[in-house]
């Protein structure tokens, strides 16, 4: 499942929100999180992906396992109302 948003934050501003982000991510998915250059990556039982970041755009890819796939409209909701949440 991929979601991506334009901005107008500026990268440095965005990956900071992209940090208080992962707080969330790692609550509600139990997931670990780790910065590798421009791109959070996350995994956890069932998940993985990653929330790349540049000056003008996020872009959310997040790969789901068997069980978590029946959950893939709730799951990409929550992502977009923690996307709007935190890029406001």
């Amino acid at each position: 499942m991929q979601v991506k948003r334009e901005h107008q934050l500026g990268k440095d501003e965005v990956r900071q929100r992209v940090d208080s982000l992962s707080a969330s991510l790692a609550a509600k998915l139990n997931v670990r999180t780790d910065w590798r250059g421009d791109e959070m990556h996350f995994n956890g039982s069932g998940v993985n992906g990653c929330i790349a970041v540049s000056e003008d755009c996020i872009d959310v890819d997040v790969k789901l396992g068997f069980a978590l796939k029946l959950m893939e409209p709730t799951i990409r909701s929550w992502i977009d109302d923690a996307l709007d949440e935190h890029l406001e």
